[in-house]
């Protein structure tokens, strides 16, 4: 069953109408030697309701989230580090699936400064625990699909939400 809901979720993100849905706001390449990890989440909730509870989890979450700019559609944030030493640009797009009414989302994190490619998963973890401390991970439909090709050091990750 999950299997075809999947499919399902993927044909019709693919092949939808985008007539009365803008797409999605395209992604920068990641300056080449920046760690970056880059997520796709698929939700049977609607948009608006994931990205206030986005929103909502960055402004609690302390000093390390912080809330650039958040619009129906998009959201950017920066994290740093506990010590300060290391910075990271965070954005949410987000994209109404037309025959479930859920919620595709694009998320990027970048790292600003000059970092080894492999950060041993803090660009995935930026974004992870985000989504764990709000409970977005077991939300209705909840599918990540991210891997170690589009998210460097996937693999390494040790979250700690």
């Amino acid at each position: 069953m999950k299997t075809l809901l999947l499919a399902s979720a993927l044909f019709v993100g693919l092949f939808s109408s985008t007539a009365a849905v803008p797409p999605p706001a395209p992604f920068p390449f990641p300056v080449p030697y920046h760690a970056f990890c880059r997520a796709l989440w698929l939700f049977a909730t609607p948009c608006a309701e994931i990205s206030t509870t986005i929103v909502q989890q960055i402004q609690v979450s302390g000093p390390q989230y912080a809330l650039v700019s958040a619009l129906p559609l998009f959201v950017k944030a920066n994290h740093t580090s506990p010590d300060g030493v290391q910075a990271q640009n965070i954005t949410f797009s987000f994209s109404p699936t037309v025959l479930t009414g859920g919620c595709r989302v694009s998320a990027q994190s970048t790292s600003l400064g000059f970092t080894s490619l492999l950060d041993d998963g803090l660009n995935y973890c930026n974004l992870y625990n985000l989504l764990s401390n709000s409970g977005l991970i077991s939300a209705p439909g909840f599918m990540e699909m991210t891997n170690e090709w589009a998210c460097l050091g996937y693999g390494l990750a040790k979250c700690k939400a």
